[in-house]
């Protein structure tokens, strides 16, 4: 068996925590080893690596971006875009 990991938890987190391993029906151990190992699996988020690439400034783009913007522009069926 692995030795236990420690973390300072708030106390208001442990409450949860306790809440609903109880209402699944597990330790609050099973349910942190479930959180963190969905954690690990999901693939959906973004890579710092991408996130990175895509915040790096790119200049030699800047005139192909502003006419892909102008060309969404003049065919938008709306005259503004949407408030989001």
């Amino acid at each position: 068996m692995n030795p236990p990991a420690t973390a300072p938890v708030p106390d208001d987190l442990i409450e949860a925590l306790d809440e609903r391993a109880a209402a699944l029906g597990v330790t609050r151990s099973q349910l942190i080893i479930q959180a963190v190992e969905r954690a690990l699996e999901d693939r959906s988020a973004w890579s710092p690596g991408f996130l990175k690439a895509i915040g790096t400034p790119r200049p030699e783009l800047e005139e192909t971006v502003d006419e892909m913007m102008e060309a969404i522009r003049e065919h938008r069926s709306r005259s503004e875009a949407p408030e989001l």
